[in-house]
């Protein structure tokens, strides 16, 4: 994928570990933006349908306590 052959990561491997610190920053940048080849997907959601009448939609960043005092408050339990 990178062109680097197994035996030159090897090799990387072992100066590193004769280094004192034995830490070794890489940082791989890709061909193309990233951001420019691969769509931004939704944000993910739990989404609860209510006896077909009432839709919620709760982010999975919602503290859990506020996710069921959500809940609650439509009188679902």
């Amino acid at each position: 994928m990178y062109d680097v052959a197994t035996s030159l990561i090897y090799k990387w491997r072992r100066t590193v570990r004769a280094r004192e610190t034995g830490f070794a920053e890489v940082v791989v940048v890709p061909d193309k933006p990233f951001a420019a080849s691969v769509p931004a997907a939704p944000p993910a959601v739990i989404e609860l349908e209510i006896a077909g009448k009432v839709r919620l939609r709760i982010p999975l960043t919602t503290p859990p306590t506020l996710a069921a005092a959500m809940v609650k408050a439509l009188g679902v339990s």
